[in-house]
């Protein structure tokens, strides 16, 4: 199963130490075989605005621990989700990453993401969930819905990013 991190807990994901909210994600990811989809230029720029973002993401990527999707896949997919006209927030692009990668649970505050997360119109098959803080850490379970390294949507477009 995958969680994508949104850029506004980015610092409690990544601060040394992380904050207690965060602490539940990174066990999870590091522990007990739990990975972080990430990708599109929008999100990755946010992300990395943090070094320490950058390198644990890095790590996490050389281990196995994080799937990077491709920009393209998650640009053309943005589209879609504007054009439908259904999306509230100003986060397009994590709902778009969570339709390419498969990815059903997202680290958040960011109540319209929430919104547009839990809309089985824009994220289904199945629905998403919003990990919140350490009092959700029964969300961080497997499912089979997290396609990891490439896309069944983007099998020959697979151009990782550069800075990792």
């Amino acid at each position: 199963m995958c969680v994508i991190i949104d850029a506004c807990v980015r610092d409690r994901v990544f601060s040394s130490p992380p904050h207690p909210d965060a602490v539940p994600v990174r066990e999870w990811i590091e522990r007990r075989g739990g990975r972080v989809a990430y990708g599109g230029k929008i999100l990755c720029d946010e992300l990395f605005q943090s070094e320490r973002a950058r390198r644990q993401i890095r790590v996490w990527k050389q281990a196995g621990l994080a799937s990077e999707f491709p920009q393209i896949a998650i640009d053309a997919e943005t589209a879609r989700v504007r054009a439908g006209g259904v999306v509230r927030s100003n986060d397009s692009h994590v709902v778009a990453l969570a339709r390419v990668s498969g990815a059903r649970t997202l680290y958040s505050t960011d109540v319209n993401l929430h919104i547009d997360f839990k809309n089985t119109q824009l994220v289904a098959d199945p629905g998403g969930k919003i990990y919140q803080g350490a009092h959700h850490r029964n969300l961080l379970e497997h499912t089979s819905s997290c396609r990891v390294g490439r896309s069944r949507l983007t099998q020959d477009l697979w151009t990782p990013r550069d800075p990792l």
